[in-house]
């Protein structure tokens, strides 16, 4: 087992018999790497990204159950999909369904505030129709389900969309593996989609194969693990994928990157994401 291979069980927590204190002192521990301005811009996309991921996310589940308990069966008739929009108290999830004609108007809508779903909004036929900022974000997840890409889950993928933020308007579109089973939580079969005027401009996976890690302890040991480990080997940083699945698994995750043989870990503090370069 190679020196970087060695670190990065430790950083997992796995429980290493500690060498004498007279050792400890004479191998001081090297400070962190000091990051380029680059990684310093891809680390900030990744903490941005992956708070948006978990945030949209949340909304369109809590939004779900509450949809379900306000709409009646023929309420639910024609729904074709949601859609989650960024509002001053919290993500707005928005049900719709197309309009004989063209077009989409919205069948329900709530809003997620962290905590709970307000503002709950059954709609009758032609009551609200969708705003053209909203029609293209429906848009935009029919063109990325079109798309090959590995499925790493039987399960339909769970899907986010957001502005970019750039000048050019586009979207991010991601299709997400979903959770299938508690304490398993899948890094592999994520897929990001850069779309701008309805047309796929960039697009990335972000592992090379399926890869599926487990909270719980090996089988016949009580508890949960402390944190998770991974290798990453498209990027020399981590993703917004690391700190979405962050979130989900409600623990650190340890992130060594191939390229550069580093060690990062990705994890919430006071609600919010962070990232740190270890070694």
């Amino acid at each position: 087992m190679n020196r970087f291979k060695a670190f990065a069980i430790l950083a997992a927590g796995l429980a290493l018999a500690a060498p004498p204190l007279a050792a400890q002192d004479a191998a001081a521990p090297k400070p962190a790497p000091t990051l380029t301005a680059a990684e310093e811009a891809a680390v900030q996309q990744a903490l941005d990204l992956g708070y948006k991921l978990h945030a949209y996310d949340q909304a369109a589940w809590h939004g779900t159950d509450a949809a379900l308990e306000d709409l009646s069966e023929a309420d639910k008739r024609g729904i074709g999909g949601w859609i989650v929009n960024e509002v001053d108290d919290g993500w707005e999830t928005v049900f719709f369904r197309p309009v004989a004609g063209g077009g989409f108007e919205a069948a329900w809508s709530g809003v997620y505030d962290g905590e709970t779903v307000t503002r709950r909004m059954t709609y009758a036929a032609g009551e609200r129709p969708l705003t053209a900022s909203e029609v293209t974000q429906v848009e935009a997840v029919a063109l990325m389900r079109k798309q090959k890409v590995e499925r790493c889950a039987a399960s339909r993928f769970n899907t986010v969309v957001f502005p970019t933020g750039k000048p050019d308007g586009g979207l991010y579109a991601y299709l997400l593996t979903p959770q299938e089973k508690t304490g398993a939580i899948p890094f592999g079969g994520h897929h990001r989609f850069e779309i701008v005027n309805g047309t796929i401009k960039d697009r990335r996976s972000f592992t090379q194969s399926c890869l599926t890690m487990k909270t719980a302890m090996e089988e016949g040991k009580d508890g949960r693990a402390e944190s998770l480990m991974v290798t990453h080997l498209l990027d020399p940083v981590p993703t917004e994928i690391h700190v979405f699945s962050v979130y989900a698994a409600q623990m650190p995750v340890y992130v060594l990157t191939q390229s550069n043989e580093r060690v990062w870990v990705a994890e919430v503090s006071g609600g919010q994401p962070r990232i740190r370069v270890i070694r």
